[in-house]
């Protein structure tokens, strides 16, 4: 049997909003923030100088930040994907080019604090916001601040079937050298405009259910849940 890492992207695609966008639309100018990010949707900037001054832009105190989080929502599926992923021995992994702060902790709010994450790291100093990037330039590109493509490569080369699921901008990259992509809003456009084969999704219960249907029925992936006879 393969075996099967499901790599996630987090804003937008397992939490139901963008939350890096409307946090620095909370916590900055908005105006000005918006004049940001389209020079990075224009290909002007890249995400890393995006982020970096939608940062400097804004001013939060860590309890304003914290507020803002807890009213933040998961996909309302993401929870029984993991579960059901789990009990078929598929790595979940979280690829974000937005902040370890708000994802870590909604994970951790929802029980979900054992997946492994990888993200842009958010430091707070007397109300100021400052973005380091620990996983910039891995593979030369420069285009994202967090290189979704190199975590990927990891996992094929060490024999995992790759499966995608994203949303946006920062999810092109990994979407053409994924074995299997998931895709809505921004990345589904690229994927259909650029020939790249995905698979149409809505939440989490889709891509369970298509998992499902496609590859563990049919025998390409391991169907011995811990609990037997659950499907």
């Amino acid at each position: 049997m393969k075996k099967i890492a499901v790599l996630c992207d987090f804003d937008g695609t397992v939490a139901r909003e963008d939350v890096g966008n409307l946090l620095f639309q909370t916590f900055a100018d908005a105006g000005e923030c918006c004049q940001v990010v389209n020079q990075w949707k224009r290909g002007l900037i890249t995400s890393r100088d995006c982020l970096e001054r939608e940062a400097a832009l804004a001013r939060a105190s860590r309890e304003a930040l914290d507020d803002f989080i807890t009213q933040r929502k998961l996909d309302p599926y993401f929870k029984d994907f993991v579960d059901f992923a789990r009990r078929r021995k598929m790595e979940i992994i979280i690829v974000s080019d937005g902040l370890d702060y708000y994802i870590e902790r909604m994970l951790m709010r929802t029980g979900l604090a054992h997946i492994d994450f990888f993200a842009n790291a958010l430091h707070l100093n007397d109300h100021l916001l400052h973005v380091r990037f620990p996983y910039y330039d891995m593979l030369d590109c420069r285009s994202c601040g967090n290189c979704k493509t190199y975590h990927m490569e990891k996992y094929k080369a060490d024999g995992y079937f790759v499966v995608y699921i994203g949303n946006g901008l920062s999810d092109r990259c990994p979407s053409k050298y994924a074995d299997f992509v998931f895709a809505k809003g921004d990345l589904l456009d690229y994927c259909t405009k650029n020939g790249v084969e995905s698979t149409e999704f809505r939440n989490f219960r889709d891509v369970e259910r298509e998992l499902l249907s496609r590859f563990v029925l049919n025998g390409d992936f391991s169907d011995e849940p811990e609990n037997p006879g659950i499907l």
